[in-house]
């Protein structure tokens, strides 16, 4: 296995593993429970910003330019004194 770092499940703190078959374990001590692989995908990508191994990257459609709309500003008239 490889370990990857910490994890926290409530009041359970052990050590993030990646095992040789994919699938990611908490280790605390001799005890080895196995993860939700999807769950810890997805907190991973979270965590990092980065896509998981093996995902198809995914682009951002682009937004067209802003429109500006400049208004006229209004102007007072005042009367002529004559």
């Amino acid at each position: 296995m490889q370990m990857l770092g910490t994890i926290q499940r409530g009041m359970q703190i052990g050590a993030l593993a990646k095992l040789e078959d994919g699938n990611y374990a908490q280790v605390n001590g001799d005890i080895i429970e196995v993860l939700n692989k999807s769950r810890v995908e997805f907190a991973l990508q979270a965590a990092t910003g980065a896509q998981p191994p093996g995902a198809p990257a995914v682009e951002a459609p682009k937004s067209p330019p802003p429109t500006v709309v400049i208004k006229k500003r209004r102007r007072i008239v005042l009367p002529l004194d004559t």
